[in-house]
């Protein structure tokens, strides 16, 4: 009987064109956060399904100065995942996860200790 309907849940899985990298792709979406790198951005998300850069003339003007990364959905999702990158600072600046908005930054980075406190520190 497992054997069964393991075989109909793969088999509706297949039907549904659902692929694991596509419900992978809007998991990660989700997880992702303003102020990030590029670098890190393509880490954690993998290889883009498209890379739009700003090119004068042929793309939207609000993407000057940046370049726009997506990553397909599965089919029943409204739209692909979409992550605006800011060249000059090359950090990520808007995000949309199958057209919901996410606003979330990076929690703030805690000071670096002083210099005389740690050698202080070491000389105890």
């Amino acid at each position: 009987m497992k054997t069964f309907v393991a075989a109909v849940v793969a088999a509706a899985l297949a039907s549904s064109g659902c692929s694991r990298r596509e419900d992978r792709n809007y998991r990660r979406c989700l997880r992702l956060r303003v102020g990030m790198t590029r670098e890190e951005l393509l880490k954690f998300m993998g290889p883009p399904d498209s890379v739009q850069p700003f090119v004068e003339g042929k793309t939207p003007d609000y993407l000057r100065g940046r370049t726009a990364y997506e990553w397909n959905n599965p089919p029943e999702m409204p739209s692909p995942d979409h992550v605006s990158v800011l060249d000059a600072a090359d950090q990520v600046e808007s995000i949309r996860c199958a057209g919901a908005v996410i606003d979330s930054s990076l929690p703030p980075q805690p000071d670096a200790p002083a210099a005389a406190s740690t050698s202080a520190a070491r000389a105890r």
